[in-house]
């Protein structure tokens, strides 16, 4: 796994990357966030149809932050294939 030059994830510090030995998983990346404290969590029941940037809307009220939802559930492989009833942990960020 790559961090490429513009992405987001350029300037991070990366602690470890941790791979499940299944091939249709994706890699987890833990991040070094020591400066920032700590997150909490909100939880959001995903209802069929949402999208995520709708759901980041709703808690951010910016759309395009819809990526630090996903970032914070790794387990979502693909953001347009969330099963109803699954739990999102939303950061307040």
């Amino acid at each position: 796994m790559g961090i490429f030059q513009g992405s987001r994830y350029e300037y991070s510090v990366v602690d470890f990357v941790a791979v499940a030995q299944e091939a249709d998983s994706n890699a987890v990346v833990f991040y070094s966030f020591d400066e920032l404290g700590s997150f909490s969590y909100l939880e959001h029941t995903y209802v069929e149809g949402e999208r995520l940037d709708s759901i980041a809307q709703q808690y951010y009220n910016r759309p395009d932050m819809w990526w630090v939802i996903l970032d914070h559930n790794p387990e979502i492989s693909d953001p347009n294939n969330i099963p109803s009833g699954k739990v999102l942990r939303i950061p307040n960020v």
